[in-house]
C-alpha cells in the first residue's frame, strides 16, 4: 500500500464524515425553520388580536362619547323645563 492509497482512504473518510455532520445539520436547520415558522405564526395571531382589541375599545370609546354627548343633551332639557 503506497502513499496514494493511505490518502485516498483518509479522503474518503474525511468526505463520508463530512456527508454526515451536513445531512445532521440540514436536519436541524430544518427543524429550527419550523419552531421559527410557528412562532412567526403566534406572533401574528398576536398582532390580529391586539389590532381587534385596539378596535373593540375605539368602539367603545365612540360609544362613551355618544352616551355622553346624549346625558348632556338630556340634563339640559331637565334644567329647562
Amino acid at each position: 500500500m503506497d502513499s496514494y492509497d493511505v490518502l485516498v482512504i483518509i479522503l474518503s473518510i474525511a468526505l463520508s464524515l463530512s456527508l454526515i455532520v451536513w445531512i445532521f445539520v440540514g436536519v436541524i436547520a430544518v427543524q429550527v425553520l419550523k419552531k421559527v415558522k410557528s412562532a412567526s405564526d403566534t406572533a401574528k395571531l398576536a398582532v390580529e388580536n391586539v389590532e381587534e382589541l385596539r378596535s373593540q375599545l375605539k368602539n367603545v370609546g365612540k360609544a362613551t362619547a355618544y352616551s355622553s354627548v346624549v346625558g348632556q343633551i338630556f340634563k339640559a332639557f331637565k334644567r329647562r323645563k
